[in-house]
């Protein structure tokens, strides 16, 4: 699976964004609230499209762990060096105080998401935070598309709901959880990719919003994915 990731191609770069501005409004108000801020990092980081947000929230250091090389290299220059490829292991981080770990959309894609969390709770300093985001496959939509919801795919090893959510951070020794759910913005020729229809209809549909040049707008959607932030005191 490492070699997998680490050879696999690339196409991600304007959802990146995307996803990153959606986690990066939903995580501000719980990081105002951090007692320090010293070093912030993402794991699945992905082109470190979440890296300048951490800045801008006042950590003195981020680091993003990403096993796709390709992905990397899409990554602008001032914030490449910023980023480590790898599977992440707790040896990938600089000797510093760590305030935030972040990991978005990544532990669906893991084979052991609890020895994460765990390896987490050890890194932070006491009163740092953890945050994740998962799909939730309790939420109404995905139970309405039953199997064929997106969340019901080849690369996600795991599936997740609140409950579950909550007693691996519990398990783990973190404090003070919040789970809630999360609008997500996209281009909607992203959405159209995740819809269950055959590729000639969504090809078809396609070719019509890029010939009305609407293809890149965004919409935003509460289509069934969840932000779990919890605290080591």
């Amino acid at each position: 699976m490492e070699q997998a990731y680490n050879e696999a191609g690339y196409d991600s770069t304007m959802e990146a964004y995307c996803a990153a501005e959606s986690y990066a409004v939903e995580l501000k108000p719980f990081v105002e609230e951090l007692p320090h801020k010293k070093m912030a990092v993402d794991v699945g980081a992905g082109n470190g499209a979440l890296l300048p947000h951490l800045k801008s929230m006042g950590f003195k250091h981020v680091v993003g762990v990403e096993p796709s090389k390709e992905a990397i290299k899409t990554a602008p220059e001032e914030i490449r060096d910023n980023l480590v490829e790898g599977m992440f292991s707790p040896e990938m981080l600089p000797e510093q105080p760590l305030s935030l770990f972040c990991s978005f959309a990544t532990l669906e894609h893991v084979t052991s998401p609890l020895t994460i969390l765990e390896e987490a709770y050890d890194l932070l300093q006491p009163g740092g935070m953890v945050a994740v985001t998962t799909h939730n496959y309790q939420g109404a939509l995905n139970r309405i598309l039953g199997l064929r919801s997106p969340i019901i795919d080849i690369e996600h090893l795991q599936i997740f709901c609140p409950k579950t959510m909550a007693y691996a951070m519990n398990r783990c020794g973190f404090t003070n959880i919040s789970i809630q759910p999360i609008v997500n913005r996209y281009p909607i020729r992203y959405w159209l990719r995740l819809l269950p229809l055959p590729r000639s209809i969504k090809d078809m549909i396609l070719s019509v919003l890029k010939a009305v040049r609407c293809e890149n707008v965004q919409l935003s959607f509460p289509v069934g994915n969840m932000l779990t932030v919890a605290h080591k005191i």
